[in-house]
């Protein structure tokens, strides 16, 4: 099923951070964002595009801001052959679904939920459903080609169709598209049997890890240095994660490894601080602090430049648990720093899939 998300308002589209809340909004109902399209403002045009795009998607969520909300209630009222009306206080199509602030205009062939919203306010209620004929999940411990290669047989008779992408060397995200819905439930079932634990659904490891640490209510904590943080971040953008999460240490310079996580100045001079024994003792130092039964550890060096003989994308990660047992890689990352820290934080994460793959069997 075809879905669009669209965007109308001069101040939706350039304040960045609200416009990224629309998108995890949408993204939380309908699973994924298909296509996005982006306007500035209303103009003359507007209603020969709204009767394209309706022919062209099954449905569209439009948010709108309130300058060019009644213009755009009026154009799909008049397509549809209705009326506006008021409606606690707002102008709506007659024959459309409300609920504050949002509405639902059926067509003959597609539906549009319009949204009117406000940069200093909570998104309102998006309305109406679409049949979910995808599915993703994640192969963990293999390269994408190896995993393509085991899925064609799969793929072949549940008549599915696949796109891949690799997250990581040894992390492959698959989209499952089947036109037929009563197949898609047997295929990932088969998938499940022949991948075991290196499967699990879902398009988001961080999320699959954390939800298995809730469920067996087992705390985590962290000692960052080169990602300041993110690993923190991104844990407690989960709801409910305070019940396995009470704190970390971003150690980013030397001074504050030795003093707040006992790391021996021996270990850190001649940048010591980038190399595995450095996280090795990063990750003793957090279980002394906030005595978790998982830690993980980073330190590396993100950004253009490099330090002395490390490179740039050179990144020790490290996890340990509670019984001293532990894991560490070192990684060789490409792109801008922001996306080295975000690759390195997900490599960290999913090194707990690697020491304890039990616990996260699904």
């Amino acid at each position: 099923m075809k879905h669009l998300l669209y965007l109308i308002g001069d101040e939706l589209t350039i304040n960045e951070k609200f416009k990224n809340y629309i998108y995890r909004t949408y993204e939380e109902k309908f699973k994924e964002i298909n296509e996005i399209r982006i306007q500035n403002k209303t103009d003359k045009d507007l209603p020969f595009l709204l009767e394209n795009l309706l022919n062209q998607y099954d449905f569209i969520t439009l948010f709108t801001s309130p300058l060019h909300y009644a213009t755009v209630a009026k154009i799909l009222a008049t397509l549809n052959d209705d009326n506006l009306i008021l409606k606690d206080d707002t102008l709506v199509p007659d024959k459309a679904e409300f609920s504050k602030n949002s509405f639902v205009c059926n067509f003959s062939n597609s539906k549009i939920n319009v949204v009117k919203i406000n940069p200093s306010e909570k998104l309102p209620n998006l309305l109406g459903h679409i049949k979910l004929n995808f599915a993703y999940f994640c192969i963990f411990g293999m390269d994408d080609e190896s995993a393509i290669l085991l899925l064609q047989t799969l793929t072949k008779s549940y008549e599915i169709s696949i796109k891949s992408t690799k997250l990581l060397d040894n992390l492959v995200l698959i989209k499952a598209t089947c036109a037929n819905f009563g197949k898609l439930d047997g295929f990932l079932n088969s998938v499940k049997n022949l991948f075991g634990q290196k499967v699990f659904l879902g398009k988001d490891p961080i999320h699959f890890i954390s939800s298995k640490l809730l469920e067996k209510k087992l705390k985590i904590s962290f000692a960052e240095s080169c990602t300041g943080g993110l690993c923190a971040s991104t844990l407690t953008k989960i709801s409910g994660v305070s019940e396995i999460f009470e704190g970390s240490i971003v150690s980013y310079s030397n001074r504050i490894k030795h003093e707040w996580l006992g790391i021996s100045e021996s270990v850190l001079e001649n940048n010591g601080e980038y190399s595995e024994r450095c996280v090795y003792f990063m990750l003793k130092g957090i279980f002394k602090t906030a005595n978790p039964d998982f830690a993980l550890a980073i330190s590396g060096v993100v950004g253009e430049k490099d330090e002395g003989k490390i490179k740039s994308g050179t990144i020790y990660i490290g996890a340990m648990f509670r019984d001293g047992t532990f894991i560490q890689e070192t990684l060789y990352l490409d792109g801008d720093r922001e996306f080295m820290q975000e690759q390195a934080v997900l490599a960290t994460f999913c090194l707990l899939l690697k020491l304890k793959p039990e616990i996260f069997e699904i």
